[in-house]
């Protein structure tokens, strides 16, 4: 007695080929693309981070300015600090008399005494330019802000303004302290600027 035979079909050997050359550049600019996107992320972190620096410093500053206005009250009085401009001093020339005490490169050079008119306008000079150590200034908001502009206004607190005969009346006016500078612009989508100006404002009754 026969048994039947069962046949299989045959089917043709498959052949182990590996990555093809397109799926290895398809795999290339993904890891392209995802490895652009975090340096992006990352460069725009670090824009954001020195940006919120600049920030602080700016708060800083104008708080420096705050104080030395309040430690100076007579100056104050008679309208030191009303109508500051960053605009109009050259930082080439230091105060004179430097009412404060400096290195000049071999020894500590003492403060020369200065009336109370004259140290508003060392705190000035200073506060904007930097402090002389030995033949350059260091600190100050030129160096510390890109770009930087300060000023100083007064509200008069007997409108018009002067109409008591003084513009800026005593300490009872507000002092206003103004620091403008550029930064880099954390946005860079295409047709951005590069950089963009920031302003901090405070204002104070010295």
């Amino acid at each position: 007695m026969k048994t039947a035979s069962h046949s299989r079909p045959l089917t043709p050997k498959r052949k182990m080929i590996g990555l093809t050359m397109i799926e290895i550049l398809v795999t290339l600019i993904i890891l392209s693309i995802g490895l652009l996107g975090m340096a992006a992320l990352q460069l725009t972190g670090i824009r954001s981070a020195n940006n919120s620096t600049y920030r602080t410093q700016a708060t800083l500053l104008a708080d420096d300015m705050a104080e030395r206005m309040r430690a100076n009250i007579t100056a104050v009085d008679n309208n030191a600090f009303a109508a500051f401009n960053s605009a109009a001093l050259d930082c080439s020339v230091t105060p004179n008399p430097y009412c404060g005490e400096y290195y000049n490169g071999s020894a500590n050079v003492a403060a020369q005494s200065c009336t109370t008119a004259q140290m508003a306008t060392y705190d000035l000079n200073v506060w904007f330019c930097g402090e002389l150590n030995t033949s350059a200034r260091r600190g100050g908001i030129q160096s510390i802000l890109n770009q930087a502009t300060a000023t100083i206004t007064c509200t008069d607190v007997n409108p018009p303004s002067g109409a008591d005969g003084d513009t800026c009346t005593n300490r009872s006016s507000f002092h206003t302290i103004t620091l403008n500078w550029s930064e880099l612009n954390p946005d860079r989508n295409s047709g951005a600027a590069a950089t963009v100006n920031q302003t901090i404002s405070i204002s104070v009754q010295p």
